[in-house]
């Protein structure tokens, strides 16, 4: 019966999750409340566009991704078997009381309906496909039964019977088996509903899901392939599920040496290895999953070309090659990869903050006018052989430059700005432009406006000079143009390094700076240090315009 079933499942439900023993109504209500509000911030790619998760997900999210993960035998049997419950029910709306097995089916196909709409209205935080809801599966593969014993019904005769049954065992063979050719890569199947990645072209426009089968099952390859002896790893907690003869064998650590058995577990840097220093390595993903290196083979390469061909020069040398930037300093503390009281910062400055992938990211950079990337750095920095070395990837946005440097709680240690220049005007071309017009104001530097575009031209300025920072105020006409993250403030923060927005020519220092589309009222600029301005201009544009 109805009660006896509810019963039962309030039962199991509170018999499986101890956590609810000790208070059954308070704590089923505080995860509930944990339903809305899970801490965790996270960003999914969906239909190719980054999600922030926090902000909770579209209403078809769950329904797109069932779609594209869930057999297509299930969805269309379980679709069968949805329609075939709901035409009884419409047909004979007694049968619903009396029989206990249209009930049953009519709640499954009720369960994920409801179980959407509250995820919408809470904005619930998911993440990682749909994994929180896999429980959704069990009602989905019911359905299905139903859905399977409602065609039966229409197909007459013993062969044609068996014939549908042998459909019906074909789906499930053809799943168990895609199952285990792709082990353990199975957080990223997907049906033929969608677009799959390639090696050739490895990002989907859905998130390839987590690799934590992968790297438990190259861990295991290791062990393996290794009985006895210290195993010296990075990352890759999957480590602690082996039996506790193995797991002592590992060594969690950032200080790898030459002549030990070294493991870095990684995700970005598999992009950038070389296929010596690879030794494991996903079979159908290899571009987006994550990757087993050899620290001192990988690391120990990016040092050697770094130290020859370095951009910059200081407490770390750092070269720069495409995307990867690589950090080395010889004889370091172990403490500087640590980062028990020294840390790294890398901090983007984008060409355009609406070209910024994933969007979630843009009021973050519009607040502070960087993008903060110091954590990929500082997690993923080790020291071989005494030698600190660093890398990392930048995001694939246009960036104009980046801001990098250690800290402490003193302050910075060392900061330099290396110039990217991605898409950078012609600073030659500006600079004469600008000398043909009449400057809108006249201070340290002098400064233009043509449409869009601020220039700034100081001539005669040193590299000392060139490295301080200038700040850029944009009032609006209108506040409600400012992004939410500013109208607070009641101005547009664009703060730029001469890196970032421009060039030293020939002793002479010029900057362009695209201005906000939107109308300006007036603007304040200039340059700061640690001492305060260093001298400022501030002029009022007519009209509002």
């Amino acid at each position: 019966t109805g009660g006896a079933f509810a019963l039962a499942a309030v039962l199991t439900y509170y018999g499986s999750l101890p956590v609810l023993w000790t208070d059954p109504f308070g704590r089923f209500a505080e995860l509930i409340g944990v339903l809305g509000s899970h801490p965790l911030i996270a960003h999914n790619l969906f239909r190719g566009e980054w999600l922030y998760s926090r902000d909770g997900p579209p209403w078809d999210y769950v329904p797109v991704w069932v779609g594209i993960t869930t057999p297509p035998a299930v969805l269309l049997l379980a679709g069968a078997g949805a329609v075939a419950l709901a035409w009884r029910g419409l047909r004979r709306p007694r049968d619903i009381l009396r029989s206990g097995p249209l009930r049953f089916g009519l709640l499954l196909a009720a369960l994920p309906i409801v179980t959407n709409i509250a995820i919408v209205v809470l904005e619930s935080n998911v993440y990682d496909d749909w994994r929180h809801l896999y429980f959704l599966y069990a009602p989905l593969v019911l359905l299905a039964a139903f859905g399977l014993r409602a065609l039966l019904t229409f197909v007459r005769g013993p062969w044609l019977r068996a014939g549908a049954y042998a459909l019906a065992g074909a789906a499930v063979a053809v799943t168990v088996v895609s199952m285990v050719r792709i082990h353990p890569y199975q957080p990223n199947h997907f049906t033929v509903l969608t677009d799959r990645a390639t090696p050739e072209r490895p990002i989907s426009r859905y998130d390839m899901g987590d690799p934590h089968d992968f790297i438990r099952s190259a861990l295991t390859d290791i062990v393996e392939g290794h009985p006895s002896g210290k195993l010296s790893l990075r990352f890759g907690n999957q480590y602690r599920v082996f039996p506790p003869d193995d797991r002592r064998r590992f060594a969690i650590t950032r200080d790898f040496r030459t002549g030990e058995r070294n493991f870095y577990v990684h995700r970005g840097l598999c992009r950038a290895a070389s296929p010596s220093s690879l030794l494991y390595v996903g079979r159908l993903y290899a571009s987006t999953l994550s990757c087993v290196l050899d620290p001192v083979a990988y690391f120990g390469r990016l040092a050697r070309e770094a130290l020859a061909d370095p951009v910059v020069r200081s407490v770390y040398d750092i070269r720069r090659e495409g995307r990867l930037l690589t950090y080395v300093r010889e004889g370091c503390p172990l403490d500087d990869v640590e980062g028990e009281s020294t840390r790294f910062f890398l901090h983007v400055t984008p060409v355009d903050v609406k070209a910024v992938l994933p969007t979630w990211l843009r009021p973050d950079i519009r607040r502070h006018g960087f993008h903060n990337i110091s954590r990929d750095l500082s997690e993923g920095a080790v020291r071989i052989d005494g030698d600190c070395v660093g890398a990392v990837i930048l995001p694939d946005y246009p960036i104009a430059a980046v801001r990098t440097g250690q800290f402490s709680g003193e302050g910075v240690l060392w900061e330099t700005d290396i110039a990217i220049g991605d898409g950078a005007p012609d600073y030659a071309a500006a600079r004469r432009a600008a000398l043909a017009q009449e400057p809108l104001a006249r201070s340290v530097y002098d400064v233009w406006r043509e449409g869009r575009t601020l220039t700034y031209l100081r001539d005669g300025c040193t590299e000392a000079e060139a490295e301080t920072r200038f700040f850029l105020h944009v009032v609006p006409a209108d506040e409600d143009d400012l992004p939410p993250v500013r109208r607070e403030y009641g101005f547009d923060n664009l703060d730029f390094t001469l890196a970032a927005r421009g060039a030293r020519i020939d002793g002479n220092c010029v900057a362009v700076v695209p201005l906000p589309d939107y109308p300006i009222a007036a603007i304040r600029t200039g340059q700061y240090d640690d001492t305060g301005a260093l001298w400022t201009a501030e002029f009022a544009l007519s009209e509002g315009e």
